[in-house]
């Protein structure tokens, strides 16, 4: 008699079959030490969980690395303060973490959002999600510049800009702010005091005056040569490098001024514009005659409204930007006059003045609605 076939005989050992090869490849899995990691955004880019772990080993020759990849963990291995168990069909990515202040080494899963932050607080995932999980693993992970923008990473974090986007950069600088992109390449000061005749103060309708650009209160040293001036003139500082159409004559006014003693006088004085300021005092009047200083005396009329002659104070200040698109460019680097107001290239949503500048070369700027202003130091040599 011919052997019947029986189905559901044949179903049971097929049965059998499968179930022997999923155990087997289960107990494979269970009992090998090796993870195989899931795709990341590196294994996008045909980098595999071999191929990572080599390259932060290169990379610790660069910097020493405190944080290491291990797409392999030994049984009974503490993860996220729990024993780990090796998952069967798919693996977190772990990470071997030295903490040097207990001597010890622990291993985390940076995809979970319950583990330890490897960098003060900064997420994990936040280094995940913006494509730079290499600088995970590194210890200056958050003080380097993942895309080159001239922003570190932790700098990108606080601001919620990209870190892996050179368009995406914080602002190079902003009210309230200390941190900014900006240094000082070099300053200059170039001092004079324009003297008007003092015959002028007694002038009924005057229509022309002497003036004499000195270098000093002392008026012992003339920069220029005494010239007469009338309304529509224009003169300069009379050095080298001094516009001989820096300042114009606008005309002549009258003024009141009170003596030490408490006497009022009428006086003509003389109104000219600064052609150069951008910002500053672009019009101002000078009072007949000089301020002299002697040494040793104390001048009450220098600084208030009673002062003769008009100090000239053309300091200014080159700076840079360190950041954003314009940093190392020509149009990165501009000059500003003392007391003008100008726009940092890359950042010209904000008005800033500079407000002083002081003996080491560095200057202060106060970015506009400021309560106080920052601080911009000397470009390192």
């Amino acid at each position: 008699m011919a052997d019947q076939s029986n189905p559901g005989r044949n179903a049971l050992i097929v049965g059998i079959v499968l179930g022997l090869a999923a155990g087997g490849l289960g107990a494979y899995t269970m009992v090998s030490n090796k993870v195989t990691a899931p795709a990341t955004d590196l294994d996008a880019a045909g980098t595999k969980a071999a191929a990572l772990t080599a390259q932060a080993e290169q990379a610790k020759s660069e910097k020493e690395r405190s944080r290491k990849i291990v797409d392999v963990a030994p049984e009974g291995a503490v993860v996220n303060n729990k024993p780990r168990f090796t998952p069967i069909f798919f693996s977190p990515e772990l990470w071997q973490v030295s903490i040097d202040s207990k001597k010890m080494t622990t291993v985390i899963d940076i995809y979970d959002p319950k583990s330890e932050s490897l960098h003060n607080g900064v997420p994990n995932a936040w280094f995940i999600s913006n494509n730079i999980a290499d600088a995970l693993g590194r210890a200056d992970g958050l003080t380097i510049d993942s895309d080159g923008d001239g922003f570190s990473n932790v700098e990108e974090f606080g601001a919620k800009t990209s870190p892996s986007d050179p368009n995406s950069l914080p602002p190079l600088i902003e009210a309230g702010k200390p941190n900014h992109k900006l240094e000082v390449v070099s300053t200059s000061e170039d001092k004079a005091v324009i003297e008007v005749e003092s015959m002028l103060a007694y002038e009924p309708n005057p229509t022309e005056t002497s003036i004499t650009i000195h270098a000093d209160r002392s008026g012992s040293k003339r920069i220029g040569k005494k010239i007469k001036v009338k309304p529509g003139d224009s003169f300069g500082l009379g050095g080298a490098k001094s516009d001989p159409k820096r300042f114009t004559v606008v005309g002549f006014e009258k003024a009141t001024y009170t003596d030490s003693v408490g006497n009022k006088s009428e006086e003509s004085v003389l109104r000219v514009r600064d052609n150069q300021t951008l910002t500053g005092e672009k019009e101002f009047i000078i009072r007949p005659g000089l301020t002299r200083v002697r040494p040793g005396a104390k001048n009450n009329d220098i600084g208030t409204p009673n002062v003769k002659g008009r100090d000239i104070n053309d300091a200014s200040a080159t700076l840079r930007v360190t950041a954003g698109p314009k940093a190392g460019k020509p149009e990165g680097t501009f000059t500003v006059m003392l007391n003008d107001t100008f726009k940092v290239p890359g950042n010209e949503k904000i008005s800033c003045k500079l407000e002083s500048i002081d003996a080491q070369g560095t200057v202060n700027v106060r970015p506009e609605g400021a309560e106080s202003p920052v601080i911009v130091p000397k470009a390192a040599k």
